[in-house]
């Protein structure tokens, strides 16, 4: 996470000029929240292959450069936990995928009559890099764990370590004084497959999920 400050400044260089022209600073946050993720697949060998969804938390800071009322670019740097699980007749497994993601998305704000209230609508591209993969399977009251690449598992699985993908979702943003609280929740679309084995021209794997989270920032442009 040593990289989180330099990628936020230059996500926030973006929205600059649209910055300083229409006055209004950065605001900087804090936020956290949870998924709930699963694996989309393709496999024609196994077209019946099928995934729960997997619960995990996901936490990180954002930068929002604020373009006026209406218009904002923001740029996150989070920790998230997802995955699936398999459930099969005798044995249940679970994959866990922790990735660093950063999201940059375009925000459109509507203001009620009370103007510390806004409710948005925000899309934008992703890229994550992967942190860490787990393959955790339970069996006659028996659970292992293992990384995902070890051989001892019977199909070691190969992925790709970075993923592009995009979001988009919506919430509220709550104005009191300086300090903007963010309710959001967001559909995080994976385009890449996440298969790197000798049969990813065949077999398709994609990330697919709900985040939900709670941010609260400080804005140093705000009066």
């Amino acid at each position: 996470m040593r990289y989180l400050m330099p990628i936020l400044m230059a996500i926030c260089f973006v929205g600059l000029v649209p910055a300083g022209a229409w006055g209004q600073g950065p605001t900087w946050g804090l936020k956290g929240g949870f998924n709930v993720s699963t694996l989309s697949v393709d496999d024609p060998a196994n077209p019946n292959l099928a995934f729960d969804d997997k619960t995990g938390f996901l936490a990180g800071a954002f930068m929002q450069c604020s373009g006026g009322d209406w218009f904002a670019l923001q740029g996150e740097v989070i920790y998230s936990r997802n995955g699936a699980q398999t459930q099969g007749e005798d044995q249940a497994g679970t994959i866990a995928l922790d990735y660093v993601r950063v999201p940059v998305v375009a925000m459109a704000r509507f203001a009620f009559r009370e103007r510390n209230v806004y409710p948005m609508l925000f899309a934008g591209p992703q890229l994550a890099f992967e942190a860490r993969c787990k393959v955790t399977r339970e069996e006659d009251g028996v659970s292992e764990s293992f990384d995902c690449d070890s051989e001892e598992l019977d199909d070691p699985l190969e992925t790709n370590n970075v993923e592009f993908g995009l979001v988009f979702g919506g919430g509220l943003e709550l104005l009191i004084d300086r300090w903007i609280m963010q309710i959001d929740a967001r559909y995080n679309l994976g385009l890449t497959n996440l298969n790197g084995g000798t049969d990813a021209s065949v077999v398709n794997v994609e990330n697919r999920g709900w985040s939900f989270s709670l941010g609260l920032g400080l804005s140093f442009g705000r009066p």
